[in-house]
């Protein structure tokens, strides 16, 4: 199976994408073993909060990138294991000065070759460098959206210029509603705005962790059909049936 990137996105800030991007991390534990969550979110990560892990300098990155060296052992540097998922923090206000997109590009090249799934948090909106560069590598990219109309229309909108602007495929993208304020919008309607494929997840810590779990079995299962159809078709061309 072919590694993959997994972006959590927003549109605008305050959705609970970065906690939703750790749950979906720690979710994915239990069906893969090679997993990495990458802060991306620029200026203020958070992730490295989550778990309680000290946010470190990534100078040694910039310069192996800058002097044409490979960027392997650099990366692998900042890699901390926590909770059975490996962590890569993110990227403070000293490196945000310096990093641009061929950086985080060679990071994600990185981490890409290193594991199977790749769970990336990013910043919100596409102004960051680290954001665009998360959106055009990955495989999948969850918007994540408050339940009311308005978040849910500038999602929409946002993901129509990334698309139409940016380049970023919009198959790619697929839409969580997150209970994070009072639901005006149910998944159905937002769904027909966003026309894209769309979950919701409820308030409360259980909650989360049990419809993210859900959403990374739906994700994994996708994959599996789409591994046993290409094994029959080679069977069947084994065989010569036609």
């Amino acid at each position: 199976m072919n590694n993959r990137i997994i972006s959590f996105w927003s549109a605008g800030g305050s959705t609970g994408k970065t906690t939703l991007a750790a749950a979906f991390t720690l979710a994915l534990k239990k069906y893969k073993k090679d997993i990495v969550l990458a802060d991306f979110k620029e200026v203020t990560p958070h992730v490295h909060k989550y778990f309680g892990i000290e946010l470190s300098d990534k100078s040694n990155i910039y310069e192996a990138i800058e002097n044409g060296h490979n960027a392997t052992e650099a990366v692998k540097e900042h890699l901390q294991k926590k909770q059975g998922i490996w962590i890569l923090s993110g990227f403070g206000m000293n490196d945000f000065a310096k990093f641009e997109e061929k950086h985080f590009s060679a990071v994600l090249e990185v981490v890409k070759n290193e594991f199977e799934h790749v769970v990336v948090d990013t910043s919100a909106g596409v102004f960051f460098s680290s954001t665009y560069t998360a959106l055009k590598n990955s495989d999948v990219i969850f918007a994540v959206a408050a339940p009311t109309i308005w978040s849910i229309e500038d999602t929409a909108q946002m993901i129509n210029f990334v698309s139409n602007r940016r380049g970023v495929e919009k198959e790619k993208f697929k839409a969580i509603l997150n209970a994070v304020s009072k639901e005006e919008v149910d998944t159905s309607t937002a769904e027909k705005i966003l026309e894209i494929e769309t979950f919701s997840v409820r308030y409360g810590q259980k909650n989360i962790l049990k419809d993210v779990t859900k959403i990374a079995e739906f994700l994994l299962k996708k994959d599996i059909e789409k591994v046993i159809g290409i094994k029959r078709a080679e069977e069947a061309k084994s065989f010569g049936v036609n």
